[in-house]
């Protein structure tokens, strides 16, 4: 993916790219890229209206308020510690959001997206954006001439650090939220529809640089797909140590299935939930259940050790939402 960037900060870029390659490693991807947000963001008012498919996005996980950043990107402001504001949204045409699409659709080096782990960006996007959606990642996709609909794709799930993908790429991540914004009859953007699919991890390509010089984990949105992962043992959604995932389920008795590989052996592992509903099953590659429960007073602990090069399959089932952390020791 490109990017366009002027004369003047074509030279301004290559001119620290030594020491991006002296500092290598020093930056986190978002979910704040670099750190903190700015305290004195402008809270926002949500003025959007609902719209197709709003119901998809969850609103239960702290800093990760999917309608939060639609209306940032819609229609956002900042207000920095002196009081001056700074507008973010796509319904200013001098905007943030409408710069970086004008810059980076024609010139030298040109781009079709804006993410949430842009190497050049990130202090601005820490900055720009409220503290309910510090927790997610984001592509803003702009097709090249095309200038009245766009694509913000979502996703709470921690895609990792630098050289450090949580997700293997080329491995699909799931849930990415996929929400069309599109001008309406006023010349107004709007949300106008949204669903649930997933992705292929990918590196972020970077302006200039590419992926090459500066690798952050992102996911390709070309490769996004309408649907619903987990809903078997073929289909488990990927999941890693160290994070926390949810499962949405329509009944109580559905079940959704996740993949849990790159496990050290000997490592016992850990699956925690406050939900006393909650029934977790956990099957190696011989389809034997292996876990060890044990029921505490305010919450439920599933637990087994890890063998070699073995894959586990985590069954979830029990409400019809369904927060769980998996740790080792």
């Amino acid at each position: 993916m490109k990017r366009t960037y002027k004369l003047l900060k074509i030279t301004a870029i290559i001119s620290v790219i030594f020491v991006i390659l002296t500092t290598f490693g020093v930056f986190a991807t978002w979910h704040y890229a670099t750190g903190g947000v700015n305290p004195t963001t402008e809270e926002l008012k949500m003025t959007v209206f609902p719209w197709t498919g709003q119901e998809e996005l969850p609103d239960d996980v702290q800093g990760a308020v999917h309608t939060v950043l639609i209306e940032a990107v819609l229609n956002g402001k900042h207000t920095d510690a002196n009081g001056k504001v700074t507008e973010i949204g796509l319904n200013n045409p001098n905007s943030y959001l409408n710069t970086e699409i004008k810059d980076r659709s024609s010139g030298w080096f040109t781009s079709d997206t804006l993410g949430s782990m842009d190497f050049w960006q990130n202090d601005n996007i820490a900055k720009y954006f409220d503290l309910e959606t510090e927790n997610l990642s984001f592509l803003l996709y702009f097709p090249e001439g095309v200038d009245d609909t766009y694509y913000l794709f979502t996703t709470s799930i921690e895609l990792g650090a630098q050289n450090s993908p949580n997700i293997p790429i080329n491995t699909n991540i799931y849930p990415i939220y996929r929400t069309i914004l599109q001008k309406d009859e006023t010349g107004k953007y709007v949300a106008i529809e949204t669903k649930t699919g997933y992705a292929k991890s990918a590196y972020y390509s970077n302006v200039i640089t590419g992926s090459f010089l500066i690798r952050y984990p992102s996911f390709n949105p070309d490769t996004w797909s309408e649907g619903k992962l987990g809903t078997t043992k073929s289909n488990a959604i990927y999941v890693f140590v160290g994070e926390t995932f949810t499962a949405y389920h329509d009944t109580n008795t559905e079940k959704s299935y996740y993949s849990l590989s790159s496990v050290t052996a000997g490592k016992y592992i850990t699956i925690s939930t406050d939900n006393a509903d909650a029934v977790f099953n956990v099957y190696n590659s011989r389809n034997n259940n292996v876990i060890n429960d044990e029921n505490l007073a305010d919450s439920t602990v599933y637990s087994f050790t890890a063998q070699n090069n073995v894959s586990y399959i985590i069954e979830v089932s029990g409400d019809t939402s369904i927060t769980f952390t998996i740790t080792s020791t």
